[in-house]
Parts: structure tokens; sequence; C-alpha cells
């Protein structure tokens, strides 16, 4: 007696009731454990003043470039979001970190932190791109959907990271 059916189709069916909410929740234990790290490790506690910020005002930037971009919310692109703030602090803290180790006073290490951590970061978001650049070619929505997600991210990160930043 057969009281349960089973199809491919019921697992997307299942992944796509749940996802908007998993995306949310995830999103936030996220980006309040890299906030929570950048309390631990760099050695002011005013950088968790700038990383939780930046990190949504980034991840909310991420997800417009993706609506523009044509990207819908699927599996691929979920995994691609999740990812994207762990890469995404990347290119805040480095900067922060070299702002904290910097000697002298407010504007000396914001004028010292670009010019000593800036030419790293900016080689990090061109190789990153330039590592994706062939998905870009791909029939691929898979790939498509990964190449857009890294084109956001790099090109937010790096401008975020080295512009923005600093300004702040």
């Amino acid at each position: 007696w057969a009281f349960f059916t089973y199809e491919g189709t019921y697992n997307i069916w299942e992944f796509y009731a749940a996802s908007a909410d998993e995306l949310i929740s995830n999103t936030i234990i996220g980006v309040v454990s890299v906030t929570v790290i950048a309390l631990l490790f760099i050695p002011h506690w005013t950088a968790a003043v700038f990383v939780f910020p930046l990190i949504c005002v980034l991840y909310v930037d991420l997800l417009g470039v993706m609506q523009w971009g044509g990207v819908t919310i699927n599996a691929v692109s979920y995994i691609s979001l999740l990812m994207s703030i762990g890469l995404l602090v990347d290119f805040i803290m480095h900067v922060l970190l070299r702002y904290y180790e910097s000697e002298g006073n407010r504007e000396e290490k914001t004028v010292a932190t670009p010019r000593t951590m800036g030419a790293s970061i900016l080689t990090g978001a061109v190789s990153t791109f330039f590592g994706t650049l062939p998905l870009a070619f791909s029939t691929s929505e898979i790939f498509h959907t990964v190449f857009i997600a890294f084109l956001g991210l790099v090109t937010l990160g790096a401008s975020h990271g080295l512009i923005l930043l600093p300004v702040v």
C-alpha cells in the first residue's frame, strides 16, 4: 500500500518553499559571525562598527547586482550569496586591520592604509575577476549565475573596501 509518492520535482518544490527563509536566516548568522570574528581579531572594538554595516550594505548591493544581471534565487545563487559573505569581508577586514596597525593620527592612517594595502586588494580583485571571466562565455545558466555573483562581489568589494571604507 503506497501512502507516499515520490517525484524528483518534490525536492525542487521543497527547496523553493524553504529557500527564502533559509537564505535570510543564514545571511543574518553569517553577518553576525563575521562581526564577532572582527571583534576578536581586530585590535580595536570599533572595527565591528565598520564591519557590520559595510557587510550589510555590500550584501544588499550584491543582491541588487544579481537582480540587475537577471539572476533569480535558485540553488546556485543561494550558495553563491552565502559564500559571498566570507569573500566580501576579505576586502573590508584587510583595510581595517591595516588602518588599526598604522601609526599616526586618523588622517595619516587614512592616507597610509590605501597606499600600503590598496595595491594588494586591487590585485586580488583583478585576479579573481580574471579567474571567473571565462564563465562569462559559457552557455550554462549555472556558470552565468556564478559569473554574475563574482562580478558583483569583486567590483563591489573592491570599491567599498578601497573607496567607501577609507572615506568613512
